[in-house]
C-alpha cells in the first residue's frame, strides 16, 4: 500500500514536470537560431521549475490529501486507512517534489554551463 502511494506520487510529479518540460523545450526550439539564448532560457526555466518544486515540497503537508492526484489515482482497495493517508500521501509527494527539484536543478546547471561554453567560443 505504501509503495503504491509512493509510485503514484512520483508518477503525478513526473507528469507535471513533463508538461513543464514540453513548454521549456518548445521555447528553446523556437530560439534555435540563437543557441546561447536558447540554452540560457532552458537553464533559467529549469531553475525556476526547481524552485517551484521545492516550494511545493515545503507545502506538501498543507494540501488536503483527498484532493491530491495521488488519492484520485489509487483504487479504493489500494487506499490507505484515513488515519494514515494524510501522512503517507504528504510524505510521498514531498519526496517526489524534492527528487524532481534536484533533477531539474542538475539539468539547469548543465544547460547554463553549456550556454557559457557556447558564449565563450562564439
Amino acid at each position: 500500500m505504501e509503495q503504491r502511494v509512493r509510485e503514484f506520487a512520483f508518477l503525478s510529479v513526473m507528469r507535471g514536470c513533463g508538461f513543464g518540460m514540453i513548454a521549456i523545450v518548445t521555447t528553446m526550439l523556437a530560439l534555435g537560431n540563437q543557441p546561447d539564448m536558447s540554452l540560457k532560457f532552458g537553464g533559467f526555466s529549469l531553475l525556476l521549475m526547481s524552485f517551484i518544486l521545492i516550494l511545493k515540497a515545503a507545502r506538501a503537508h498543507a494540501v488536503p490529501w483527498r484532493s491530491t492526484e495521488v488519492w484520485i489515482m489509487l483504487r479504493p482497495d489500494d487506499r490507505p486507512p484515513e488515519t494514515l493517508a494524510a501522512g503517507l500521501i504528504a510524505e510521498a509527494r514531498r519526496e517526489a517534489f524534492l527528487v524532481y527539484a534536484y533533477r531539474s536543478a542538475i539539468m539547469a546547471g548543465l544547460l547554463l554551463a553549456l550556454a557559457m561554453l557556447v558564449t565563450a567560443f562564439r
